[in-house]
């Protein structure tokens, strides 16, 4: 008897791995390094951006930088100029007492240097537009260690509709600055002001 069954063989349902393909845990790592090789770049713009803009709208200390990135306090001889004005400083082309009728302009806010020596030398003009005889004293300064330095000088009697002008002159020590003059303005014969006004910090000549 013959045996009609024939043998075939049967498909394997088993895939054999293919030569050349990725193991899961490499193919995560590989994205990675490529997430990283991206990101990096970026991370290091934007903190050095980041950084450029702190500088420009957050500059930090008191005093002013100067020419060689070294900051100048206000009391500094050297330094040209204050970081932050006081309210109501005065300076060349001011007026020195703004609250009162007669116009006290300042003409001359500077310091005169000369070898071993210092002078403050203000001078104010004084225009009488009141409609009785007016007087201003410049009385003294105030440097900015607080030292107080007398010295009085005066306009004289202005009378109604004329000018006159004050000269004062203060010895300075070699480290100081006037921080302030005081000023006494006279009418009529009577003190009608008397304040002491903050000074813009003044040039040195010489």
């Amino acid at each position: 008897m013959t045996d009609n069954t024939t043998d075939t063989d049967e498909p394997s349902t088993a895939e054999e791995p293919r030569e050349g393909d990725d193991d899961p845990s490499r193919r995560r790592l590989i994205r990675w390094i490529a997430v990283l090789a991206f990101a990096v770049p970026v991370v290091v713009e934007v903190l050095t951006f980041g950084g450029l803009l702190s500088n420009e709208l957050l500059p930090g200390g008191d005093g002013e930088e100067s020419g060689d990135g070294t900051a100048t306090s206000d009391d500094s001889p050297t330094a040209t100029a204050t970081a932050t004005p006081r309210e109501g400083a005065v300076g060349v082309g001011d007026e020195l007492l703004a609250d009162t009728q007669a116009v006290e302009t300042v003409e001359v806010s500077e310091v005169r240097g000369e070898p071993g020596s210092r002078t403050y030398i203000l001078r104010v003009t004084v225009e009488n537009t009141t409609d009785a005889a007016v007087e201003l004293r410049l009385t003294g300064v105030t440097l900015h260690d607080g030292t107080a330095l007398d010295s009085v000088s005066s306009t004289g009697a202005i009378l109604a509709g004329e000018r006159g002008e004050v000269t004062g002159a203060w010895q300075l020590p070699m480290d100081s600055m006037p921080a302030s003059v005081d000023a006494v303005l006279v009418r009529d014969g009577e003190v009608h002001t008397e304040r002491s006004v903050p000074l813009k910090r003044p040039p040195i000549r010489g």
